[in-house]
């Protein structure tokens, strides 16, 4: 019974030492409002859709000794934005752009990565961000070397 009372003695005495203690300042004035976080542009997805003399059969590629589209994109100041390639027959890729106004043009290459046709031009565009915007372009019998 002893050891009980010295038990809870104890416990008496450390109880005001688990508590929270708060301190304050003499300054009462609030804190400063956090910086802004840097946002970063959002990007939007250029999707280029072509066709060979009108159609998207793989023989149209094959026939042509066309293996791939390449496609060059620059900002509308002229800085280069990329060039893209995509293998012929798939006849549709996907492009990520930053926000901004743009122009590109296609031209069909060989395994080698010579061109099998003269750059077909597409028309200024702009990406807005969080945006996709297809693009249909086609190449004529006409612009094959």
């Amino acid at each position: 019974m002893n050891s009980l009372k010295t038990i809870a003695s104890l416990a008496l005495l450390i109880a005001p030492l688990t508590g929270c203690f708060v301190e304050t300042s003499g300054d009462s004035s609030p804190p400063p409002p956090p910086e802004p976080v840097p946002v970063a542009p959002a990007n939007g997805t250029l999707v280029l859709d072509w066709s060979i003399n009108g159609t998207t059969d793989p023989n149209q590629c094959y026939q042509s000794s066309a293996a791939a589209i390449a496609i060059s994109v620059a900002f509308d100041d002229g800085t280069p934005a990329g060039t893209f390639q995509q293998d012929c027959t798939t006849f549709a890729t996907s492009i990520t752009l930053q926000a901004g106004r743009y122009t590109a043009s296609a031209e069909l290459i060989d395994a080698n990565g010579s061109p099998r046709t003269t750059a077909v031009p597409i028309n200024p565009f702009s990406i807005n961000g969080n945006d996709q915007l297809n693009i249909p372009i086609d190449f004529p019998a006409s612009s094959f070397f």
